[in-house]
């Protein structure tokens, strides 16, 4: 398949990047700065990933896309400064969206975050206290509003919602449907997810929840 991933120098999109070529498809991408990105396989456009006319050149021929955009921080501590826009992730789906329904490519999967949407509930009160009085609170808005937005939407969409990621190696994954048994999944098994998605057509208008399968 052609796949336009968006977010492909953080560190979830670069081992999805990876993924997907691994398994034989074709990665376009948009990113800021060329420099970032040291995968020679992926064509690459650089550039705003909210300029329309840039994402239509982008989403040529594409069979379908996958973003892992966030809202990044200068470190990983809860209230650090904010290095994004805080809307970055939903302008970025808005522009995807109208330029997927234009072109008629309608499969789409986004990483969002265990927390987001009806699955704010799951959470205890400690997690969700930490995430309304830290910078943290900044993502989830924003993955709420991209989950609205896609869901409102005429394409045929796939939230994935992963348990707070880590960067251990291993692809191994669990999909819940209740409060997950374990806290944490690593970003190479989601990258894996999300590809089993793509290529099983799973979850099509579905919001799961993963988890770390041991």
């Amino acid at each position: 398949m052609n796949l336009l991933i968006l977010g492909a120098t953080g560190r979830t999109g670069d081992l999805t990047v990876r993924e997907a070529i691994k398994r034989g498809h074709h990665v376009t991408a948009v990113v800021r700065s060329k420099k970032k990105l040291a995968i020679p396989e992926v064509v690459c456009h650089e550039g705003s990933v909210t300029d329309v006319a840039l994402m239509g050149k982008a989403a040529e021929s594409i069979d379908a896309a996958i973003c892992c955009l966030n809202i990044a921080r200068s470190s990983d501590f809860p209230w650090a400064k904010l290095i994004s826009p805080e809307t970055l992730i939903s302008d970025a789906i808005k522009t995807l969206i109208q330029v997927m329904e234009e072109k008629k490519t309608p499969r789409i999967i986004t990483m969002s975050a265990w927390g987001a949407g009806d699955s704010w509930k799951q959470m205890n009160r400690l997690f969700r206290l930490l995430i309304k009085i830290s910078n943290i609170r900044f993502a989830f808005d924003d993955h709420n509003r991209q989950e609205d937005r896609l869901m409102a939407s005429s394409l045929a969409w796939t939230i994935v919602r992963p348990v707070f990621l880590n960067d251990k190696d291993s692809s191994a994954y669990q999909v819940v449907s209740s409060r997950p048994p374990r806290l944490g999944i690593s970003r190479q098994a989601v990258g894996a997810f999300m590809m089993d998605c793509l290529e099983q057509n799973m979850f099509v208008h579905q919001t799961p929840v993963v988890c770390s399968e041991k």
